[in-house]
């Protein structure tokens, strides 16, 4: 049975993929990967969403931080996104 980030990456994942004119990519993690980076990045309108999935109890690593943190400073929409309701803030937001 799949765990409760894997199912929201999954709801969100399928939001995100319906939105026309957009591209999503999630961020698979392994050797070569840089340590931090957000679990999915949405490019929409011109405007990049940095999405790190937490299950409800998850924490952020120190590297999770700096990287959303970074990526902000850029220019980026960068959040923690703990159900299908966060990610539908964020774009009602910006």
């Amino acid at each position: 049975m799949a765990g409760p980030e894997a199912l929201l990456t999954r709801r969100v994942l399928t939001w995100l993929r319906a939105r026309p004119g957009s591209y999503t990519v999630k961020v698979a993690g392994g050797p070569y990967q840089t340590r931090g980076l957000p679990d999915v990045l949405h490019l929409e309108r011109g405007m990049l969403y940095a999405l790190e999935l937490k299950a409800p109890a998850g924490r952020l690593t120190a590297l999770q931080e700096l990287a959303l943190r970074r990526l902000e400073e850029c220019g980026a929409v960068a959040g923690v996104v703990r159900s299908i309701e966060d990610v539908i803030r964020l774009f009602e937001d910006t």
